[in-house]
């Protein structure tokens, strides 16, 4: 209802906001606020998560701060910020197809970080995407399940986040932003 509309359009507003405070085109005096209100909006967080919980191929690896900051986009484990941890990203970094996933773990790589992954299921071949008729609007249905299986993602294959609806108990819209 009304509750959803406010709170779509705030986070509409809140994602142009970022958009353009990551613009080279920003001026400066924005963006030393921006570093600023990172500082207090980002602070570090130093939680140990539980060992039984981190498979045993990211265990070693598995980064303490449950947050990172990357190109001005913030990700986080689902449990930190379940906002910052949807995200849109080429599978095996082949640029084909976006596909939605939630962040699992965020560990440690030879090149930095990566992500551990757990990607939404595509729709049954029975149910077709209502919104495949328009392709300038960003929303897609998917299945609301998500896969068992974790896969590793680099941030360099992640498009952008991405803000889901539930349309049916089996279904979600997912938008990107």
């Amino acid at each position: 209802g009304q509750q959803e509309s406010t709170l779509l359009s705030l986070y509409i507003k809140a994602a142009k906001l970022k958009c353009w405070l990551n613009r080279p085109s920003c001026p400066p005096v924005f963006r030393d606020v921006k570093s600023l209100f990172d500082r207090f909006v980002l602070p570090t967080v130093n939680v140990i998560l539980e060992d039984h919980s981190i498979p045993p191929t990211f265990k070693e690896n598995v980064l303490e701060d449950l947050r990172c900051l990357i190109k001005g986009s913030i990700y986080a484990h689902e449990l930190t910020h379940v906002g910052n941890s949807l995200i849109l990203y080429y599978p095996n970094g082949v640029m084909h197809t976006q596909t939605p996933g939630t962040i699992k773990y965020i560990f440690r790589t030879k090149h930095g970080v990566g992500f551990a992954v757990r990607r939404h299921l595509l729709l049954q071949s029975f149910y077709p995407d209502p919104f495949r008729h328009y392709p300038y609007f960003p929303a897609q249905l998917y299945s609301s399940a998500v896969t068992d299986h974790l896969e590793v993602v680099m941030p360099e294959w992640v498009v952008s986040h991405f803000t889901w609806w539930n349309f049916s108990p089996q279904h979600i819209v997912a938008m990107s932003l």
